[in-house]
C-alpha cells in the first residue's frame, strides 16, 4: 500500500473506491469519515463512471509542515532505485529471505534483488520495454521467481501483459500477451498457486463490472503459457480474490434481481427515488473457487440479502475462507463477518462484526502469511466515535485524524478481546501488513515527542509507522525519517509497499523530483516539498526504509483501545430513520430496558408530503429497547406539533385492590405532547405498554385558540412526571392568556384529570421548556424566562435575554409553595434547562449563550472570568444544586466546552454521582461528551468525548439520559442525506 500525504493529488488510472462515495455511501457516512476523499474529483460528477480501482495504500507527506522536532536518531534506508516521475509507482515482492523490485525507466522496466538486510543485491536487471502509460500493474512472488502482470494502453486499445522472472530478477522470456480489446480494463491482479498463477481482471459495464481471467502455466524454467481469456462473473457491483495453493477463491457482490424491502424503523421518506436508486447499488454475497488450471465453480451464497456494499474483502485464515463487507441491512451501516471452508460450504453466517456503534465502514481485512496460520486483522471505521485522542501516552486529543479500529479475527470470524485504534490523517485506507505474530502499519499522522506534551504549535504530519504485539500492543512507532531525504527534513514524499518477513519490516519511500539527498541542505522547516525547486531531469531517488523495534521518543499514533478508562460508549444504536427531529425524550424500564418517543420536525405549509384532504404535521413515534434487541416502532400520531416536544414519564406495577384484582404486571408509562387540528394545538397525554403499544389516549386541554383579530394561542414546551401515587402531573407552556406561561394540570393512571389546569408564573414577558420532577409530596419546576432582572431594569426598558426560575408546586393542589427563584442572573440567554432530582435534594443546569457582542463581553464578569475560551463568544454550560427544601448550595458551576466550543445542549442523570452529557458544536459537526459531578465537588470532572455525530451543528441533538444511572442516552442526529436518526447509547460510568 502507497501511504500519501494530504497534497491535493489524484491518482493515475480508475478508482474503484469512488464508487463508494458517491450515492448512498456519500450521503450515508460523515465527513470525518470520508476525509478529502480524492475519489470524489473522479467518481461524483458528470456522466456515468465505471467502477473505480481499488485505492492503492499511499501516504502522502503534506507540502506546508510546521517545523520539526528535532534529535531523534533517522531510520536505517537504502537508495535502491531513482524514479523519473515522483509520482510513479514502483512495484515490491516479497520471496523468501528476498525481495524485488520493479520499476519503469528510460521506457524499459528495471528490477533489482533485495536482500534480508534491505541492501540491494547486484545490478539493475533490464526486464524489457515498458509501456508509455501503464494504469495498475501487479508484481507477485511465485514457484519458479517472480511474475508480474499489467494493463498498458496503446492508441485506443487495452492490453495485458504478464512476464516471468526468475529469482534473480532476470526475464525467463519476453512478456506475453495475455489480451487485448478497445474495451476499458480498470484493475489487474496476479494469483500465485503451486502450478503457476491466474490473473484476474475487472471490465466496467456502467455501474457493474465483468470479472476475467487467464492461467499462466509455467513449467520448471520455462516461459509462461496464458490461456485464452475466459469470464469468471458478469455483471457484478464488486468482487475480491484471494490466492490459494488449489488456484483462487473469489468473491462477489452481485446485484439484486428486486429492490429489498425497507428495513423495519425506516419511514417512509420524500426520497423514495433516490433511495431506491442507492438501494441497486447494494447487493448479495456469494463465494466462488478458481482451481489451477482455470475451472471455475458454480457460486455459493453466503449472505443472500442484498445489502452489501461493495467494499468487499475475502482472506484465507486457518484453512478457511473469511469475508467481510460493509452491510446496510439495519439502519445503520455496519461490518460483517462470514466464513467458508474450500469447497464453498458457509461455517460461520453472516453476522455483525463488532458491537453496534452507529454507521460503521470496513477500512481492509489483512491476512496472516500464507501457511503460517495464526489471526487476522480487521480494520474498521465508525462515524460516532471521538476522532484520534490521547491514550497510553499516543497521539495527541483534538480531532487529530479519522480513528481506524483494529481487532484480531480468527477462523470462527470471532474478533479477540484486545482493540486497538490507529489516527490515520488522510482519507482511504492506511497501508497495513502482518508482522511475524503481530502486526505493522504505516499511518499519516501527528508527529510529537512524548516530552512535548504541552507544545502549543501545531505538530507536522507525517508518516509514521507502527508496529503491533499480538496482544495489539504498541511494540514500536516513529515517524518514516531517512537520510536520503535530507532535503525535506528526513521526511520522505511518498511511503508505499509496507512488508515484513521473520519479524523485519521496511517500506518503500520516495523523495520529490528534485528534493532528493544530492540536493543536501536538510530544511529545519520541516518537511516543505511544495517550495522545492526541481531541477530539469531530476530523478527521484527510491529508499527501502527499515522499521525498527527500538526505544522511540515519539508519541504513537495508537493505542490499545480496550483500556480507554469509562466514561465512554460502549455501543451506538438507531432506532429509527426519517424527518429530522424536534424533540426526543426517554424513560428507564425495569431489566436495562428503555422507551424512546421523538416528534419530528414540521414547517406548517414547507411541506408537500400530505395526501390530498389528509391534515399531516410531525410525526410522534416511540419504540422499546433493551439489552435484547430493539421493540416495533409504534407512530402514535402525524398531527403532532413540533413546538409541543413530547415527555415520558412511567408509573411502577399497579398494585391490586383488596380482592386481589386490578393489579398490572409491569409499569406503564405516558407520553405528554401537543396535537395539531384544524390549526390549533391542545395537550394530549398517551399511555404505552412495556413494548410502546398504545392503551388509552385522552385530551389533557380544551383551551379555546382561535382569537378574533389576532393570532391563536398556542400550548408548547411538554413536561410530565410519575407523581408518586399513581398518577402523572404534566407541565407546558400556553399563551392562552397572552404572554407564553407556565401551566400545570395532574391525571390518574386512566387518565382522567384529577387537578383543573393552573397558570404557574405570572411574568410580563414569556416563559418557555418547563421541565419537572417530583421528590415526595411537591413537584419541582425550572424553565427560561425572558422577564427582565428587576423591577429598575424593567422601569430602563432593559433587554431580557432569559434567566432559569424554579418552583416549587404541592404536588396534589398543584399550588405554589413559596416564591419563585432565579437561579442565575446573568446578560447572557440561558435557555434549555435540564432537572435531575437526586437524594439530597436536585441538579439543575441549563445552557448560556451569548445575546450579542455586548453580552458576550460581559459574560467574563458576570460568572467570575469564566467567559468560553474562544474568545467569550461560545456557549457554556451551568449546573446549580439545590438542597432538600429547593434552596441553592452556593454558585452554579460553570462547564466549557471543549476547547472552547459553543455547548449547544445538555443531559443530567443522578443517583449518588451526578453524570452528565454535554452537546457543542466544534466547526460544522456535533460532538457529545460526558462528565461527572460528584457531591460536594466545587467543579465538574474533565469532559470525556463520547462521539461526534454525523448531523450539522445548526440542529440541536435533544439528548436525554433515561434513569438516574445514566447508562443510556437517546438523542437525535442527522445522517448526511439530511434525514433524521434516533439513536440510543449506552454509556460505561466510572
Amino acid at each position: 500500500m502507497l501511504v500519501r500525504s494530504a497534497l491535493p493529488s489524484v491518482r493515475r488510472g480508475p478508482q474503484r473506491e469512488a464508487g463508494r462515495l458517491c450515492g448512498a455511501a456519500l450521503r450515508r457516512r460523515a465527513p470525518a469519515l470520508l476525509g478529502a476523499a480524492l475519489a470524489l474529483l473522479l467518481g461524483c460528477s458528470g456522466a456515468a463512471q465505471a467502477p473505480a480501482a481499488r485505492p492503492a495504500r499511499v501516504v502522502k507527506t503534506p507540502p506546508a509542515q510546521p517545523k520539526a522536532p528535532e534529535g531523534p536518531p533517522l531510520l536505517p534506508a537504502q537508495v535502491v532505485a531513482e524514479l523519473e516521475d515522483e509520482d510513479a509507482t514502483p512495484y515490491f515482492a516479497r520471496r523468501g529471505d528476498e525481495a524485488l523490485l520493479l520499476y519503469a525507466a528510460g521506457g524499459r522496466w528495471r528490477t533489482r534483488v533485495i536482500g534480508a538486510d534491505g541492501a540491494p543485491r547486484g545490478d539493475v536487471v533490464d526486464a524489457g520495454p515498458a509501456a508509455a502509460d501503464v494504469p495498475v500493474a501487479a508484481l507477485r512472488a511465485g514457484p519458479q521467481g517472480y511474475i508480474a502482470a499489467w494493463i498498458e494502453q496503446i492508441g485506443g486499445s487495452r492490453a495485458v501483459r504478464a512476464l516471468a522472472l526468475d529469482p534473480a530478477g532476470k526475464p525467463i522470456a519476453p512478456a506475453s500477451p495475455v489480451a487485448q480489446t478497445a474495451e476499458e480494463i480498470t484493475w489487474l491482479d496476479v494469483l500465485p498457486n503451486a502450478k503457476g498463477a491466474l490473473v484476474l481482471w475487472e471490465m466496467p459495464r456502467e455501474d457493474r463490472v465483468d470479472v476475467v481471467m487467464t492461467v499462466l502455466a509455467q513449467d520448471k524454467g520455462a516461459a509462461i503459457k496464458p490461456t485464452a481469456p475466459a469470464s469468471v462473473a458478469r455483471g457484478v457491483l464488486g468482487w475480491n480474490a484471494v490466492a490459494t495453493e488449489r488456484g483462487a477463491a473469489v468473491a462477489l457482490v452481485l446485484p439484486p434481481a428486486a429492490p429489498p424491502p425497507r428495513a423495519q424503523g425506516k419511514a417512509a421518506r420524500k426520497a423514495d427515488a433516490e433511495d431506491a436508486a442507492d438501494a441497486a447499488k447494494l447487493g448479495s454475497i456469494s463465494l466462488l473457487e478458481i482451481d489451477a488450471a482455470g475451472k471455475v465453480s458454480a457460486p455459493v451464497a453466503v449472505s443472500p440479502e442484498p445489502t452489501a456494499q461493495i467494499d468487499l474483502e475475502i482472506a484465507e485464515v486457518g484453512g478457511r475462507y473469511l469475508l467481510t463487507w460493509t452491510d446496510e441491512r439495519d439502519i445503520d451501516s455496519a461490518v460483517y463477518l462470514a466464513a467458508a471452508e474450500p469447497g464453498g460450504k458457509v461455517v460461520v453466517a453472516p453476522r455483525q462484526a463488532t458491537p453496534p456503534s452507529g454507521e460503521q465502514a470496513l477500512v481492509s481485512l489483512v491476512a496472516p502469511p500464507a501457511g503460517a496460520g495464526g489471526r487476522a486483522l480487521l480494520a474498521w471505521e465508525d462515524v460516532l466515535r471521538p476522532r484520534g485522542g490521547e491514550r497510553d501516552g499516543g497521539v495527541e486529543a483534538g480531532g487529530a485524524g479519522r480513528l481506524i479500529h483494529l481487532a484480531s479475527v480468527g477462523p470462527d470470524g470471532a474478533l479477540g478481546a484486545e482493540r486497538a485504534a490507529l489516527v490515520f490523517s488522510a482519507s482511504g485506507p492506511p497501508d497495513i501488513t502482518a508482522d511475524g505474530d503481530g502486526f505493522a502499519a504505516v499511518t499519516l499522522a501527528p508527529a510529537t515527542l512524548k516530552a512535548a506534551r504541552d507544545a502549543a504549535a501545531a505538530p507536522p504530519i507525517w508518516p509514521t509507522f507502527v508496529r503491533f504485539g499480538p496482544d495489539l500492543s504498541v511494540r514500536a512507532a516513529e515517524p518514516v525519517r531517512a537520510a536520503p531525504f535530507a532535503a525535506t527534513g528526513g521526511v520522505p514524499y511518498l511511503v508505499r509497499g509496507l512488508s515484513c518477513h521473520k519479524g523485519a519490516c521496511a517500506t518503500l519511500a520516495s523523495a520529490a523530483a528534485g528534493a532528493g539527498a544530492q540536493q543536501g541542505g536538510a530544511q529545519q522547516g520541516g518537511a516543505q516539498q511544495g517550495g522545492a525547486a526541481k531541477a530539469v531531469g531530476a530523478r527521484a531517488p527510491l529508499a527501502l526504509v527499515s522499521l525498527p523495534v527500538r526505544e522511540s521518543a515519539w508519541r504513537a499514533p495508537a493505542f490499545r483501545e480496550d483500556r480507554d478508562p469509562p466514561p465512554r460508549a460502549t455501543a451506538v444504536r438507531a432506532l429509527a430513520e426519517g424527518d429530522p427531529l424536534a424533540k426526543v425524550a426517554a424513560t428507564e424500564l425495569d431489566g436495562g430496558a428503555a422507551l424512546a418517543a421523538w416528534v419530528t420536525y414540521f414547517v406548517e405549509g414547507a411541506s408537500d408530503g400530505a395526501p390530498r384532504g389528509q391534515d399531516l404535521s410531525a410525526t410522534l413515534a416511540v419504540r422499546a429497547a433493551s439489552p435484547g434487541g430493539l421493540g416495533k416502532l409504534n407512530v402514535l400520531s402525524q398531527k403532532a406539533s413540533s413546538l409541543g416536544g413530547v415527555a415520558i414519564a412511567t408509573a411502577p406495577p399497579a398494585p391490586a385492590d383488596p380482592k386481589g384484582k386490578g393489579g398490572a404486571a409491569q409499569g406503564e408509562s405516558v407520553i405528554a405532547w401537543v396535537a395539531r387540528e384544524r390549526g390549533e394545538t391542545q395537550v394530549y397525554v398517551t399511555k404505552v405498554d412495556a413494548t410502546g403499544a398504545k392503551i388509552a389516549q385522552k385530551k389533557l386541554t380544551t383551551a379555546p385558540r382561535k382569537k378574533p383579530g389576532g393570532a391563536a394561542s398556542e400550548a408548547s414546551d411538554v413536561a410530565i412526571a410519575y407523581d408518586g401515587a399513581g398518577g402523572f402531573i404534566v407541565a407546558w407552556v400556553d399563551t392562552r392568556d397572552g404572554n407564553a406561561e407556565v401551566y400545570a394540570a395532574r391525571v390518574d393512571r386512566a387518565l382522567n384529570r384529577t387537578a383543573p389546569d393552573r397558570r404557574i408564573t405570572n411574568a410580563p414577558l414569556d416563559a418557555a421548556e418547563v421541565q419537572i420532577a417530583v421528590r415526595g409530596q411537591e413537584a419541582w419546576l425550572v424553565w427560561s424566562d425572558a422577564r427582565p432582572a428587576g423591577a429598575a431594569a424593567s422601569a430602563a426598558g432593559g433587554e431580557a435575554t432569559g434567566d432559569v426560575f424554579f418552583a416549587r408546586l404541592d404536588a396534589k393542589t398543584l399550588q405554589r409553595i413559596g416564591d419563585e427563584t432565579r437561579l442565575h442572573a446573568s446578560p447572557e440567554h440561558s435557555r434549555s434547562p435540564v432537572l435531575a432530582p437526586h437524594e439530597g435534594g436536585a441538579l439543575v443546569g441549563w445552557v448560556d449563550e451569548p445575546g450579542g457582542d455586548d453580552a458576550a463581553a460581559g459574560a467574563g464578569a458576570a460568572s467570575g472570568g469564566g467567559g468560553a475560551a474562544a474568545g467569550g463568544t461560545g456557549g457554556r454550560a451551568r449546573l446549580v444544586r439545590l438542597d432538600d427544601g429547593g434552596a441553592m448550595q452556593g454558585p452554579p458551576v460553570t462547564i466549557e466546552g471543549p476547547d472552547g466550543t459553543s455547548v449547544s445542549s445538555i443531559a443530567l442523570a443522578c443517583d449518588k454521582v451526578c453524570r452528565g452529557v454535554l452537546a457543542s458544536a466544534p466547526g460544522d459537526s456535533v460532538a457529545l461528551s460526558a462528565f461527572t459531578l460528584a457531591p460536594g465537588e466545587a467543579a465538574a470532572s474533565p469532559l470525556k468525548p463520547l462521539a461526534w455525530l454525523t448531523g450539522s451543528a445548526s440542529r440541536d441533538v435533544s439528548p436525554t439520559l433515561a434513569g438516574r444511572s445514566g447508562a443510556s442516552l437517546f438523542f437525535a442526529d442527522d445522517a448526511v442525506s439530511g434525514s433524521g436518526r434516533v439513536r440510543w447509547m449506552t454509556i460505561a460510568w466510572p
